[in-house]
């Protein structure tokens, strides 16, 4: 896969489904820099923009169902914000991990002409694999100075000008990267345990729990509080960021409603078996609760599911210039190893990475 777009409102739907994008006050027509190569198991994504603000709040979570890290890469300009409940700032050199898992809201050169970025995302079990404790990444930040962010900087950079490499080598080179981040910042993680910073820990693991029992009636903070040891008000601090611990249970159930009705297994079906399986005692509340959250009714986003021929949201779809970010993410390890002879065959034109800033 090979993308470029060169305008903020063609990043924007890029980006759909990854992060909400909100311009500076440079404005829509602002002129970006964008392409991204996918592989099966890994996506290199770069970014040239003026100051834009991008987010991942608990509704952006709940929709996309994305379960990828990103290590970010800053290339040049400075990001700022905030990671989980953390703040953060990042100059140039520097490496950021982020959890999709989690919310963020950064933004990129902020008081600044440009910002650029290389992204290498990599899916969940990759990033366990190499280092099991991921309670503690989302946020971490590698500076240049320290030998593991200039040696994990170095290898995105190289990755980034291997653009001719076939998939197979690609996707070697990469695994190098991510095996060496993991050996050299264990030392960080045992710091980052050892000072307290397991609060995120708990989110996940709960998260997890959560979407595994969406359908059972008695799921609620006083079940999850207990099944996990906690007392109702350190669960609710950890819940505070995406809107609460009942609210993120609701849109939760939403999410995954709107998958089930969209589904073309549940084309047939009728609604409210599908409501009412996920605890809502009142279709019409249900109703309500489902236009206010996707602005249309279930039967409508059934049809338009339909008329689609897959069930892929608004914010998954294609954008212009390719498949979006999105899509790409949720392919990564779809296909297990790479094909047999990726390695022997150069990569047609759509695998390769064509950085070019504001071009189509």
């Amino acid at each position: 896969m090979d993308s470029q777009v060169s305008s903020v409102t063609a990043l924007r739907g890029m980006l759909a489904g990854v992060f909400d994008l909100a311009a500076a006050p440079t404005g829509e027509g602002a002129s970006v820099g964008f392409s991204a190569r996918a592989t099966n198991t890994y996506v290199l994504s770069r970014i040239e923009a003026p100051s834009i603000r991008l987010l991942r709040g608990a509704d952006t979570i709940l929709m996309s169902a994305l379960d990828e890290f990103a290590l970010l890469l800053v290339v040049s300009g400075t990001i700022q914000g905030r990671i989980g409940e953390g703040r953060f700032e990042a100059r140039a050199g520097d490496v950021i991990v982020i959890d999709l898992a989690q919310t963020l809201d950064v933004t990129l050169a902020q008081g600044e002409t440009r910002a650029e970025t290389l992204v290498l995302w990599l899916s969940r079990g990759q990033m366990l694999a190499a280092t099991p404790n991921e309670n503690l990444l989302h946020g971490l930040v590698l500076a240049k100075s320290s030998p593991a962010g200039a040696l994990v900087g170095a290898g995105l950079t190289l990755l980034a000008q291997a653009g001719q490499l076939p998939p197979r080598e690609f996707d070697a080179v990469a695994d190098g990267i991510v095996a060496l981040m993991a050996k050299i910042i264990a030392p960080v993680l045992e710091q980052r345990a050892c000072s307290g910073a397991q609060a995120l820990a708990s989110f996940v693991t709960i998260r997890r729990y959560i979407d595994k029992n969406l359908n059972s009636p008695t799921l609620n903070a006083a079940r999850l509080a207990n099944t996990f040891g906690l007392s109702r008000a350190a669960l609710y601090r950890l819940f505070e960021p995406v809107g609460g611990v009942a609210c993120y249970i609701r849109r939760a159930r939403l999410g995954r409603a709107y998958q089930e009705i969209v589904s073309s297994e549940a084309a047939g079906g009728r609604i409210g078996p599908i409501a009412y399986g996920l605890g809502f005692k009142n279709l019409s509340a249900f109703n309500r609760l489902f236009r206010e959250s996707f602005g249309v009714s279930p039967s409508e986003a059934r049809r338009n599911g339909i008329s689609r021929g897959e069930p892929i949201a608004a914010a998954e779809r294609p954008a212009p210039g390719g498949d979006s970010l999105c899509l790409c993410l949720k392919r990564l390890g779809a296909s297990g190893a790479s094909h047999p002879g990726a390695a022997a065959r150069a990569p047609s034109a759509a695998e390769r990475m064509d950085w070019r800033p504001g071009s189509e």
